[in-house]
């Protein structure tokens, strides 16, 4: 499990921008697995057209589109990371939607040796890392943040916080037995497989969901709109769906 991690945390930091002809998609972390398994129906379905997807936090695919990467279709795990892409025109309006939901989860490593049950549990003494994403720029890290609030524990547990780059790097830690618990989404708990089990579900408001806008300025529009309506089709949600990803 470490290796695969590994090899998980090192795809995450690479990220190359597409070639003349393919449709770069930058997506939230969370929906690598879902992505990657569409991209071989969508190919199929519309023939001269390729996708090439990175992943990383959205705050952190925001900031390669403001410097300058080729993107073509952006999807963001929330609702104020896509608000910024709007306001620094970095996508077009017109064409934002929501494609999917999901939710948040406090997850533990396997056997959950400091017997984490709930939120409330966290500041017990035998719970001393806490993974969550940052929440300057990982949407799942500002969920727990405001989760956290909501019940005045945020600052009574900074000391035990430790940030990552983006949901699926706490994913690694916690499979990796680096920290007693965990904030990720209930799809990301779900894939982990006896590595990570979830202990509670997180109630957040608003919703955890996801959308989808062309890029300003995307190199393929035509490609960038194709796929923006395929994420709408019964194929594509039945794709969301067996990863746990709920309906729009």
């Amino acid at each position: 499990m470490k290796r695969l991690a590994a090899a998980f945390l090192l795809s995450l930091a690479l990220s190359v921008p597409a070639l003349a002809g393919e449709i770069a998609v930058f997506a939230a972390a969370s929906l690598t697995n879902a992505v990657e398994a569409m991209r071989a129906a969508f190919e199929r379905s519309h023939p001269g057209m390729l996708l090439v997807p990175s992943f990383a936090a959205s705050g952190t695919l925001l900031q390669r589109m403001q410097n300058g990467q080729p993107c073509d279709v952006f999807i963001s795990a929330d609702a104020v990371t896509m608000d910024a892409a709007v306001d620094r025109r970095r996508v077009d309006p017109a064409t934002r939607r929501v494609v999917a939901g999901n939710a948040l989860v406090l997850a533990v490593p396997a056997g959950n040796p400091a017997n984490v049950t709930g939120l409330e549990s966290l500041s017990r003494g035998g719970v001393r890392h806490i993974g969550v994403g940052n929440p300057e720029s990982v949407p799942a890290g500002r969920y727990a943040k405001r989760a956290l609030q909501k019940r005045a524990m945020w600052f009574a547990l900074t000391s035990k916080l430790v940030y990552y780059p983006s949901v699926r790097h706490v994913l690694a830690a916690l499979a990796a037995g680096e920290c007693d618990a965990g904030f990720v989404y209930a799809t990301d708990a779900a894939i982990a497989g006896d590595a990570v089990a979830s202990a509670a579900v997180v109630p957040t408001s608003p919703p955890v969901t996801y959308s989808a806008a062309v890029a300003a300025g995307a190199p393929d529009p035509k490609g960038a709109a194709a796929f923006l309506d395929y994420l709408a089709t019964p194929e594509a949600r039945a794709v969301f769906a067996r990863f746990g990803f709920t309906a729009p």
